[in-house]
């Protein structure tokens, strides 16, 4: 209990706001349970209405069938000879009224609507029955129907009559409602022979139609009027043949042009929807009636005490609303008055709100808290990143070292340390897009994964080393290289998860102190520089640089060589081949060799580029030797040099060919043009053509027929005899004079040459054109 009491009055500001929640919390649950209760009663609507539709079309189809059916089966009856002998003739024998009885009888059986069939004979004033055997209109027990037939303006509009009746058959009473319907010829509104009678059962048609409705509530009724508005079939039975049409919403049904609708109106103080539908063929109109008050009755009393409760429940948390926000606001006000009085300098306006005073102290003193962090934290790493810059670099006394180690929280337990250098891959595509402030953030966070790795199992510092290098100092005893070099795959295997960077990371020699920590940093240094030969990722020892081997320069002059006269004779591939024959070699020497020969080899490439460029006396291709120097240092692997190397070759050997191409096609359109105008001289030879495009025989064919697809000497055969088609055709010169003016001075041979030409000799190949 005192447990309780405590906590009580130590969160009285939580049980408050939780009280004031729970208030604010009933409120919109009452607000929902009235929603919810609207919605269902909508719904409810939506679906009675949707059902009654449905049942009413259900009843206005059932009908229709039955009706229908029915009428057409006994309408064929109407026209059998055992009804026309019973309309028509004068005389009845026994056996002409036992035929017309059982027709009757059989007729009665076929549909169990029909409760009886009477077939009258006005002439003879007889009527046969399925009931009974034939009487006279006197003793006739239906006399109503009689009646009805007497004045046919009764069933006008409707072939079906509803009817209540009574009477008495073979001691046999019967009390009920029937439907007739009356089969007669008429003319001049009076019928001009017998009638058939067909009476059906009510009741039954009443329970057929009816089938699925429900007929003991209160909240839908389902009926079927005729025209005139009497209720020919009703779920309520007391309804039967009673005259509704002085209902409003009947009368509107009635009224309307419309086959089917439906009307909302209020009826007897209550609202009530009627649907309807209308058949011509029937002459019924088919209501469904919703009495909406009864049905939503419960609900609607819901509603209410939703309602009544809600107001009660608003009232209340109203008050306790006031009761809370005044305890709860009390403290609030006073800080908020303190806050005023208070010189806050930064703190924002004076004015305004309460909330956006208190709000602009509160970021106020955010600030200043977070600025303090930060000048503290950049402090600090300031500080602690310049101490370990100083030892790795020298140049200081081991006592004011130790000092500014110390200042800066750096304490060592062993007296050995190695240095590591990790190197960001790709550097320069990421100094691109990025600001040095992200290279900075980026470098801090390596940073912090080479500490966290390392402090596991040594004191571990790293510090930002300017450009593309983070530098870690290991605080360890001599040895454990197999545990310093785990660590440092952990590194880069973290920064390539977390941060998406690829880092190569070169090894120090170990320095046994102080003194020999700048030169572990340098052997570090150095062995970095064998990424070049090592690719990215790589993991470098401290031992790089003295496992280097001495290769002698003769082997690189040889292959050097082998690049440029194949770029001079224009094979790609075997200069890209001696290319990596020549970077393979270049990777088992010193970088600063590595560095010198790979100048060497550029300058040697760009000067044959060059030379390439100016043998074709069209300019092209001039590489700049200094921006390719520059150039090559931004590599920083052999085989992007490689590559880059490649390239260049390829452009040369590119452009050289391309211009060689277009000087070719050059002399090969101005030997055409030659052809074209000396053709006609006989002394017009390949050699001559060979002379005056300055070229050899040889060369010159290889030329021609590379670039225009035939050789040369075939070339001028066939501009000749085209010519000596166009004489042959133009003109009446004879064939031998042709040959001389296209350059044949032998007749004989300009036949034959021809003939094999054309497949026809000249004279026939006049005269088959001609023709």
């Amino acid at each position: 209990m005192k447990a309780i009491k405590t906590f009580l009055m130590e969160k009285k500001l939580l049980i408050r706001l939780i009280l004031s929640y729970l208030a604010v919390g009933l409120l919109i649950i009452g607000g929902l349970t009235l929603v919810i209760t609207s919605k269902v009663s909508d719904n409810l609507k939506e679906e009675l209405t949707a059902s009654t539709d449905r049942a009413i079309e259900q009843s206005y189809n059932t009908a229709d069938i039955l009706l229908s059916f029915t009428y057409r089966h006994f309408a064929n009856a109407y026209s059998s000879a055992d009804i026309q002998a019973g309309f028509y003739s004068s005389e009845f024998d026994t056996a002409l009224m036992g035929r017309i009885g059982a027709k009757l009888s059989d007729l009665a059986v076929t549909n169990p609507m029909v409760h009886s069939v009477y077939l009258v004979n006005p002439n003879q004033r007889l009527v046969f029955s399925s009931l009974t055997t034939v009487r006279s209109f006197d003793e006739f027990y239906d006399q109503k129907m009689l009646e009805l037939l007497a004045n046919p303006m009764v069933y006008t509009g409707s072939i079906f009559i509803p009817r209540k009746t009574e009477f008495v058959y073979d001691t046999k009473v019967f009390s009920g409602n029937l439907i007739s319907v009356a089969y007669m010829s008429m003319r001049d509104d009076r019928a001009i022979s017998g009638a058939m009678v067909l009476n059906l059962d009510q009741q039954i048609l009443q329970d057929l139609v009816m089938n699925g409705t429900d007929k003991g509530t209160k909240s839908y009724q389902s009926m079927i009027l005729n025209r005139q508005g009497t209720v020919v079939s009703h779920t309520d039975s007391s309804m039967m043949f009673a005259d509704v049409s002085d209902n409003e919403a009947i009368r509107r049904i009635l009224a309307s042009s419309s086959n089917k609708g439906s009307i909302e109106t209020v009826f007897k103080g209550e609202k009530h929807r009627y649907s309807y539908l209308k058949s011509d063929s029937l002459g019924w109109v088919f209501v469904g009636d919703v009495n909406y008050g009864t049905l939503l009755q419960k609900v609607n009393d819901m509603k209410r005490f939703i309602l009544t409760a809600t107001a009660i429940m608003l009232v209340l948390t109203l008050l306790f609303g006031i009761f809370f926000i005044r305890l709860i606001y009390s403290p609030i006000h006073r800080l908020v008055q303190n806050v005023t009085r208070a010189d806050l300098g930064g703190a924002g306006p004076r004015t305004g709100s309460e909330y956006d005073l208190l709000s602009g102290t509160f970021r106020y003193l955010e600030r200043r808290v977070q600025d303090l962090q930060t000048s503290m934290a950049g402090y600090q790493y300031t500080e602690r990143r310049e101490a370990l810059r100083q030892l790795t670099l020298g140049g200081w006394s081991e006592t004011e070292l130790t000092r500014k180690l110390s200042r800066a929280g750096i304490l060592f337990r062993e007296p050995g340390f190695q240095v590591a250098l990790l190197r960001l891959d790709s550097y320069d595509e990421w100094a691109g897009p990025y600001s040095p402030n992200d290279i900075s953030l980026l470098k801090y966070a390596i940073t912090n994964i080479a500490d966290e790795l390392g402090a596991k199992r040594f004191p571990t510092y790293s510090f930002d080393g300017g450009e593309d290098q983070v530098v870690v100092v290991f605080n360890k005893p001599e040895g454990m290289e197999p545990e310093l070099l785990h660590i440092l795959r952990d590194i880069q295997e973290n920064a390539e998860h977390y941060l998406k960077l690829s880092l190569s990371v070169a090894m120090g020699s170990y320095a046994r102190g102080f003194q020999e920590v700048p030169g572990s940093w340098q052997t570090a240094l150095n062995g970095s520089r064998y990424r070049m030969v090592l690719g990215p990722r790589s993991l470098i020892p401290a031992d790089m640089e003295e496992s280097r081997e001495s290769v002698p320069d003769s082997v690189f002059t040889g292959l050097e060589k082998q690049i440029t006269d194949h770029m001079k004779l224009g094979d790609l591939a075997r200069t890209t081949a001696a290319l990596e024959e020549y970077m393979t070699v270049l990777g088992r020497i010193s970088y600063d060799e590595m560095m010198l020969l790979l100048n060497q080899l550029l300058f040697a490439v760009s000067r044959t580029a060059k030379a390439m460029a100016a043998a074709t006396d069209t300019g092209g291709f001039r590489p700049d030797i200094g921006a390719l120097g520059q150039q090559l240092y931004k590599f920083e692997t052999l085989d992007q040099i490689r590559e880059w190397l490649a390239a260049l070759c390829e452009s040369a050997i590119s452009v050289r060919d391309k211009q060689s191409s277009q000087k070719n096609w050059a002399i090969v359109e101005k030997l055409k043009e030659r052809i074209h105008e000396q053709y006609a001289d006989s002394n017009l030879t390949v050699d001559a053509l060979a002379e005056f495009g300055g070229l050899s025989v040889n060369y010159m064919r290889k030329v021609f027929k590379d670039i225009e697809g035939i050789s040369i000497n075939q070339y001028l055969t066939e501009y000749r005899f085209e010519k000596a088609k166009s004489l042959l055709l133009g003109t009446d010169l004879p064939a031998n004079r042709i040959g001389e003016m296209v350059g044949f001075e032998n007749t004989k041979y300009f036949y034959f040459s021809f003939k094999k030409y054309s497949g026809k000799t000249p004279d026939h190949f006049r005269k088959s054109s001609g023709e």
